[in-house]
Order: C-alpha cells, then structure tokens, then sequence
C-alpha cells in the first residue's frame, strides 16, 4: 500500500533512539536512580550499602568535591553522619564524632541557611563562620575566608542540606554537599535530582523498619 511504513524500520529507529538517548546526561541521571531503586529488588535491604552507594554517585555524576550522609541512630535518636566519599581522613574523623539533635536541623537554630526547598537549604561559610578547632572538618582550610566573588561561586565551608524524611515528615538523615570541582554551588536542576535519592533513602529506611 503507498505510504505505509515498514514495521521493522519503527522498531530499529526506537531501538536505535533508546540507545543514542543512553548517552545523554538526563539519562544517565535516570540510570543514577536506576541503579539505587534497584535495591528494593533484593532479598535483603542493606540501608549502610545503600547509602553508600548513593553517596559514592551523587558525588560522581554531580561532581562535587565530597558528599556525605548522615541518618537517625536508634538507639538514641541523635543524628550522626554515617557515609562520606571525597573528605580527607582526618576531616572525615571530626566530621564522624559530630552528633545532632533535631533542632540543630530548624531553621532557626544554631546553624543559619537559606531555605531553598521543604527539603534543602544552603548553609553559606560567611553566617556559619568556623572557629579554630572546628577548622579541621573541611578538606582545605587554607581556603576558609575567602571573598565570594560571584553568585555561583561555592566557598569552601559552604554546604548544602537535603533532608531524609520518613512517615510524617519525620527526619530521618540528611545528605550534605559542598561546592563542585569547577568551584561553583550545584545547580537547582542538580539538588532537584537529589531531593529524588533523597526520597529512595527516605522509603528504603521506612522499608527497612517495617520489616
């Protein structure tokens, strides 16, 4: 029949599409999400695997200088970080002896930040100054003090919180970034793809409990 389409040739245009899409990078972030959801998959949930392994490619497909996360202990409901990739050794070990109550997490606490989302906030070095003995928790304290001379510009004590939340709203862990490699904030499309695996740690976790 004139003008009719050879089926064969649609399915190799889609397969062939599918393929050349793989190397786009919306799609490997997708493959990112992939590769996490495919956790519930298994007989048994490992939550300290899982975590992990989202710290180890957030910090890669995002490419920022470290990521860490930190999830509510049990068996007394402090908040402590758990996970870390990029941090020095010995930043790591202060970061690691750190703990938290709830309200270290408000808004209006000890800690200032600028709300970005009802899951992130932007905790900018020049309102959160470190003092001398808290000075080792960065990676590269020569750089602290350091004139912010453009917007975008990340600063080395500068970081961002995404929340882990569970059933109600309950803060279950948080995951912690820092400026780029190219020396600037992420941008808002890259905290939205977090606040994403922050949404598969949050249902893990509860999974997890229930079971």
């Amino acid at each position: 029949m004139e003008g009719s389409v050879d089926i064969d040739a649609v399915k190799r245009r889609l397969k062939f599409d599918y393929l050349r899409i793989r190397n786009d990078p919306s799609s490997k972030i997708l493959e990112t999400f992939s590769i996490l959801l495919s956790n519930f998959q298994r007989p048994q949930l490992n939550i300290n695997g899982l975590i992990q392994e989202s710290a180890n490619l957030i910090q890669k497909q995002f490419r920022f200088r470290w990521t860490m996360i930190g999830l509510k202990s049990k068996s007394d409901e402090l908040y402590r970080y758990e996970v870390q990739v990029g941090m020095r050794a010995e930043s790591w070990a202060r970061q690691k002896a750190k703990v938290y109550k709830i309200n270290d997490f408000d808004m209006k606490g000890t800690y200032k930040a600028g709300e970005i989302s009802k899951l992130s906030r932007f905790y900018p070095e020049e309102e959160n100054p470190l003092f001398n003995e808290d000075q080792g928790v960065v990676n590269r304290p020569v750089l602290l003090r350091a004139e912010r001379k453009t917007e975008d510009e990340a600063l080395e004590a500068d970081f961002i919180d995404t929340l882990i939340l569970g059933p109600g709203d309950e803060l279950m862990g948080w995951i912690e970034y820092g400026g780029t490699v190219a020396g600037k904030l992420p941008d808002i499309m890259t905290i939205r793809y977090i606040e994403v695996i922050a949404g598969i740690l949050g249902a893990a976790i509860t999974t997890q409990a229930r079971r």
